[in-house]
C-alpha cells in the first residue's frame, strides 16, 4: 500500500499537477476526496492549500470539523457537506498542515503512510505559501512605488501649476492696482473742473431763484459723493499695494468725530436723519492720522446713513474703558443679515437689500476701515440682530495721555488784501479755465498754461505768487517744469503740484523735483483760500 502512495505522493510536490495528484491519491485510500489545508495563523482557521480547491460549501457539522483539525492531532467525524446529506471525513493534522479525507474508509495503512508524509508536504506547501505572500506583497509594493512616482510628479505637477497660478494672480492683482489708480486718476480731471465750477456758482450773488439753489445744492451733493467714491477707490488700490502711511500725531478724539459727523452731515440731512450722542466726549486722545481717522468715523456714518431710511436715528456715541476706546456707531437701519457679519468687511461685499442698486457704492468703504482701524493698532467689529434691525459697528483704539497745558496756537495774523498772481499750469482746458476762473473770482490774478514750454514762457514776465501745475503734461511732465521754474533768475514761486496722483511715490517725485507742496484733484475751493492766506494774501469776500 505503502509503495503504490509513492507516486501520487512525489507527484503532490508538483503545484500544476496537484488537483489531478490528490484524486489519484484518494483513489488509492478509497475515499471520494483528499484536500489539504493551511493554518493561517493570524485568524487560526484552516485554509487551502496551494493548487487546492478554494470553497468549500459545507454547513456547521464542516465547520466545527475544520476547527478541531486545526488544534492538530487525527479526528474522525461525520460532516454535512455536499453532494450526500452526511459524508464521512477523517484529518490527519501535523504542525499547522491538515489533510482530509472525504467519504469511504481508508485503511490504517494508507493513512500511516499519508502521516509520515505529511511533514514534508506541510513544510512544500507553507514555502509555497510563503512565496505567493511574498510574491504579493512585492506586487503590492510594486504597486505601491508606482502610485507613489505618479504621486509625486502629480505633486510637483501641482506644485508648478500653482507657482504658475500664483505668478498669473500676481500679475493680475498688480494689473488690478494699476488700473484702479489710473482709473480713479482719470475720474478726477473731470471731477476738478466740476468742483471748481459750483464753488463759483454757490458764491456767485444774486442767485435767490430757490429751484437753482436746489440743484446746485444736488449737484454738489452728488459732486462730493462721486469724489468720496474714487477716493475710496484709490485708497483700496493703495491698501492693497502697502502704501498707505500714517502720519501720526496726538488728536482729540471729540474734534475728529466733530469732522467725521460735518462730512457725513449733508447725506443725513437729505434723509431727515436724527443724530444722537452718547458716552464721554472730553479728554480722551488717540495718536492717529487725522485725515484717516476722520475718512474711518464718516465712511461708518454716511454706511449708517446710506442704509437707514428717512427720518431713522444714527447714534454716535464714545465709551472708554482700560486704556482703549470704543466709538460706536449704531443706525436704525436695514441692518445685516446674520450670514454676512464674518465678511461685511471683505472688498466689494454689500448688503444685499434690494436689486435697484439705489444705496449705491461700491462695496469698499468697510474694507477702508478695517484696514486704516488695524493700521492705527485698533479692531473694528460689526453686529446686527438681522436685516430690518438696524446695525451697529464698533472701532476700538488705544488712548494716550492728554497733552500738558501750553500756549494756544498762533493765530494766521491779519491778511493783506492784495492781489496774488496765480500760473495754472494744465493741459485739461475745462479744469485749468474753471481753477483760472475761481481764483479771480476769489480776487487773484490768474492765467492759464496749457502745457510747459508755456509756462517756462509766461513765468518771467508774470512773476506769479503761486504756481498750481499738473504733473501729467504733454511733452515736458510737471517734474521737468518745476525743475525749470527753480532755475530762472528773480522767481520764487510757490509751487503747487495739483494732478490725480497722490500715491506716496508721487509725493516723494514731487517734492524731489522741487515743489513745496501737493494736492490730489478735485481741490475745494478751500484749499485754494488756504493757499492764498499761507501766502499773506485774502480770499474772495464773502457773497
Amino acid at each position: 500500500m505503502e509503495a503504490a502512495l509513492i507516486a501520487p505522493l512525489v507527484a503532490l510536490a508538483s503545484l500544476r499537477g496537484r488537483a489531478e495528484a490528490a484524486r489519484a491519491l484518494a483513489a488509492l485510500l478509497g475515499c471520494e476526496e483528499v484536500v489539504f489545508f493551511l493554518r493561517d495563523d493570524a485568524v487560526n482557521v484552516l485554509v487551502p492549500a496551494p493548487g487546492m480547491p478554494k470553497t468549500f460549501a459545507g454547513g456547521p457539522l464542516w465547520r466545527a470539523f475544520l476547527r478541531e483539525c486545526a488544534a492538530g492531532g487525527q479526528h474522525s467525524a461525520q460532516v454535512d457537506m455536499p453532494p450526500a446529506a452526511l459524508r464521512d471525513a477523517v484529518s490527519l493534522s501535523h504542525d499547522g498542515v491538515a489533510v482530509v479525507l472525504l467519504g469511504g474508509s481508508p485503511p490504517q495503512e494508507g493513512l500511516t503512510a499519508l502521516r509520515a508524509h505529511l511533514p514534508l508536504l506541510g513544510a512544500l506547501f507553507k514555502a509555497e505559501q510563503q512565496l505567493s505572500l511574498g510574491k504579493a506583497e512585492i506586487g503590492e509594493a510594486r504597486l505601491a512605488a508606482d502610485r507613489a512616482h505618479a504621486l509625486v510628479k502629480a505633486l510637483d505637477a501641482a506644485r508648478a501649476s500653482a507657482a504658475g497660478l500664483n505668478e498669473q494672480l500676481r500679475r493680475e492683482h498688480a494689473r488690478k492696482d494699476e488700473f484702479l489708480a489710473m482709473l480713479a486718476h482719470e475720474l478726477r480731471n473731470p471731477l476738478s473742473p466740476l468742483v471748481n465750477s459750483l464753488a463759483i456758482l454757490s458764491r456767485i450773488g444774486g442767485l435767490e431763484n430757490p429751484v437753482v439753489q436746489r440743484q446746485l445744492e444736488v449737484m454738489g451733493r452728488q459732486v462730493n459723493q462721486l469724489t468720496r467714491l474714487v477716493d475710496d477707490l484709490l485708497d483700496v488700490s493703495r491698501v492693497s499695494r502697502g502704501l498707505i502711511a500714517l502720519r501720526r500725531e496726538r488728536l482729540a478724539l471729540a474734534e475728529i468725530l466733530d469732522t467725521a459727523v460735518e462730512a457725513a452731515r449733508p447725506m443725513m440731512e437729505t434723509k431727515a436723519h436724527t443724530l444722537k450722542f452718547f458716552g464721554e466726549r472730553n479728554a480722551l486722545y488717540v495718536n492717529a492720522d487725522r485725515v484717516r481717522l476722520v475718512q474711518i468715523f464718516a465712511n461708518l456714518l454716511q454706511n449708517a446713513a446710506k442704509y437707514t431710511d428717512a427720518g431713522g436715528v444714527i447714534s454716535l456715541g464714545i465709551v472708554p474703558d482700560s486704556g482703549r476706546v470704543s466709538v460706536i456707531v449704531r443706525d436704525t437701519g436695514v441692518g445685516i443679515p446674520p450670514a454676512m457679519l464674518s465678511r461685511v468687511f471683505d472688498l466689494f461685499e454689500q448688503v444685499p437689500v434690494s436689486l435697484d442698486r439705489s444705496q449705491g457704492g461700491l462695496g469698499i468703504g468697510l474694507t477702508l476701515v478695517r484696514t486704516l482701524t488695524e493700521l492705527h493698532g485698533g479692531i473694528v467689529t460689526a453686529h446686527s440682530v438681522g436685516l430690518g434691525h438696524g446695525s451697529t459697528f464698533t472701532v476700538t483704539l488705544p488712548l494716550v495721555q492728554a497733552p500738558a497745558p501750553g500756549a494756544a496756537a498762533p493765530s494766521h495774523g491779519a491778511l493783506h488784501a492784495a492781489d496774488a498772481r496765480v500760473l495754472v499750469v494744465d493741459d485739461n482746458a475745462d479744469g485749468a479755465e474753471s481753477m483760472a476762473e475761481m481764483l479771480r473770482f476769489m480776487g487773484a490774478q490768474a492765467r492759464v498754461a496749457r502745457d510747459g514750454a508755456q509756462a517756462l514762457e509766461m513765468a518771467p514776465g508774470f512773476a506769479p505768487d503761486l504756481v498750481l501745475l499738473d504733473i501729467g503734461l504733454p511733452g515736458m511732465d510737471g517734474y521737468e517744469v518745476a525743475r525749470r521754474l527753480r532755475e530762472l533768475p528773480g522767481l520764487k514761486p510757490r509751487l503747487v503740484a495739483l494732478t490725480g496722483y497722490g500715491s506716496p511715490q508721487d509725493r516723494e517725485l514731487s517734492r524731489a523735483a522741487g515743489f513745496d507742496e501737493h494736492l490730489v484733484k478735485p481741490v475745494a475751493i478751500e484749499g485754494i483760500e488756504r493757499l492764498l492766506r499761507s501766502l499773506g494774501f485774502a480770499g474772495a469776500p464773502a457773497a
